[in-house]
């Protein structure tokens, strides 16, 4: 049986769809830097786990064909809140939930937004993170529900800061699998899974919205147009340019072994062959 870590955020729906019912597969939702945690400590064998934990593994993971959370453009989801201009902000209260969207924040300062701030952990909760900070990186069905303007806050989306920076889409998680677990069955079986939950995103949007009806327009067209789920070659570009960025600013080890594999995986499946 293959253990499996989900991610309980609505925009992952899509890909974890129909697997908890899968008799070959125990699935457990966390948020993603758990699932990070959970497969660096071997407990479980796959997960939908953030992008730059593949530099920071303690063995060479294999990535899943095709498959991811991304985005091209404004993602809705991964923001970065705050009560000053970007360029006056000098103290950022990071959603301890994230690991790529960190990342990926701590890049967009350095060489997009030309800041230097302090940055401090923080659980999800906007109302406190600005209490004891200029900004706050929020991600996830928070970020998506932030009453960020009741809070005199402005919002800043790291979809849509990403793609002015550099032009490439951005990849926020993968499947990752441990060695030895990834097999053409499994792919097969995860390919399944996201036509399956993209074919489902109405009642997905429906269940989320619950008691709010009048929401579910909205969250289904996030689910379709914020939201990408394949690893293309674009979305692979994109990946590279970041692992790089992110192992250049020394925010995580040197893994060119890890840039390789992505190269590997944009290649042509010829070329593969």
């Amino acid at each position: 049986m293959i253990r499996v870590g989900a991610v309980g955020f609505l925009n992952a729906r899509p890909l974890e769809y129909g697997l908890e019912r899968d008799p070959r597969f125990t699935v457990r939702l966390d948020v993603p830097s758990a699932c990070a945690a959970l497969l660096h400590a071997g407990e479980i064998d796959l997960g939908l786990v953030p992008v730059i934990e593949l530099l920071r593994g303690p063995v060479a993971y294999d990535v899943v064909p095709g498959l991811a959370i991304a985005c091209d453009g404004a993602v809705q989801s991964v923001a970065l809140f705050t009560t000053v201009p970007v360029a006056q902000v000098r103290r950022i209260a990071l959603d301890v939930s994230s690991r790529s969207s960190v990342g990926l924040l701590r890049v967009l300062c350095r060489h997009h937004f030309g800041i230097a701030p302090t940055f401090v952990d923080a659980a999800p909760d906007l109302a406190a993170m600005l209490s004891v900070a200029d900004a706050a990186l929020v991600i996830g069905d928070p970020a998506l529900e932030a009453p960020y303007e009741a809070l005199g806050a402005e919002k800043v989306d790291l979809g849509a800061a990403w793609k002015d920076f550099t032009g490439l889409p951005f990849v926020f998680a993968t499947w990752i699998a441990r060695p030895g677990v990834l097999t053409p069955a499994l792919v097969a079986r995860l390919l399944e899974a996201r036509r399956e939950g993209l074919e489902a995103i109405p009642a997905l949007a429906q269940a989320e919205a619950g008691l709010r009806p009048e929401r579910a327009a909205g969250l289904e067209q996030y689910l379709r147009e914020n939201i990408r789920y394949d690893l293309d070659e674009g979305a692979l570009r994109g990946l590279s340019r970041y692992l790089t960025l992110a192992m250049q600013d020394g925010l995580a080890p040197q893994r060119p072994d890890v840039l390789r594999a992505i190269e590997a995986l944009a290649a042509p499946a010829g070329a593969r062959a």
